[in-house]
């Protein structure tokens, strides 16, 4: 997946929320340690969880972002890996495949080969965590145009701030969401300095579905939550976070 490698630079930018972390904290904290999480990015997740003294293993595909991670906490141990075949080298109490690092998995094989994986890297009994991005029928849906362009956000930065744009397009027979990202980088003046467009394709999954691939690897799924404060999982949810062990 080295189209990842080209977002390693404004990661952090992006994605500067953190409202999910104190649940994972929570989960550790019930859990124990080791802890690994799969699809770690730059560490958004993983550094707090080793900040907060849990013995923690950060697995990712793109050496820019473990180059980025490797200098944000040296108490974090950094794997450069494809979670479908990485070997940390050792078993967790927790697995952690937060943000939608599973959607980053293109195909139904994918999937399933990176929760095998999962699986024979938990000890018995240890617990696997996956949050994913719940998308209703309205969302996906095309306007009667064709795909529209949307301005996402606006994130200041050390120069001045980035701008957002996307289009994209859901295909209902793969299940693949392709989007185009458009960056917009403007100086402290408010001068346009820079600017360039990403390619980005995810695979979107229901509750159904990934309860039964969790189910076909051999886990018991214990809850399906809706949010990060634990409700239900609803048609309007925002979020769906699936909670299953390896008995």
């Amino acid at each position: 997946m080295p189209e990842y490698d080209a977002l390693a630079d404004i990661y952090d930018i992006e994605y500067d929320h953190d409202y999910d972390v104190p649940f994972w904290l929570s989960v550790a904290r019930r859990e124990g340690d080791p802890v690994v999480e799969w699809g770690a990015g730059t560490g958004r997740i993983a550094v707090p969880l080793a900040e907060a003294g849990h013995d923690m293993t950060a697995v990712e595909v793109s050496g820019p972002m473990v180059g980025k991670g490797r200098s944000g906490n040296e108490n974090v141990e950094w794997r450069l890996g494809d979670m479908r075949s990485a070997k940390p080298g050792r078993r967790f109490r927790l697995a952690v495949c937060a943000f939608n690092s599973f959607l980053c998995l293109t195909s139904l094989d994918s999937a399933l080969s990176f929760l095998r994986n999962a699986y024979e890297h938990l000890e018995p009994g240890g617990l696997l965590g996956i949050e994913v991005s719940a998308f209703s029928p309205e969302e996906l849906a095309e306007p009667p145009g064709g795909p529209e362009l949307h301005h996402d956000f606006t994130r200041e930065t050390q120069e001045g701030w980035l701008d957002r744009f996307s289009i994209s397009r859901y295909d209902t027979a793969s299940q693949l969401l392709s989007m185009r990202l458009f960056y917009e980088f403007y100086g402290p003046s408010g001068g346009l300095q820079s600017k360039r467009a990403h390619d980005l394709t995810i695979r979107l999954t229901n509750r159904d579905e990934l309860v039964l691939m969790l189910r076909t690897c051999a886990f018991e799924v214990e809850v399906i939550y809706g949010g990060f404060n634990g409700e239900p999982f609803t048609p309007v949810s925002d979020h769906l976070i699936a909670l299953a062990r390896r008995v």
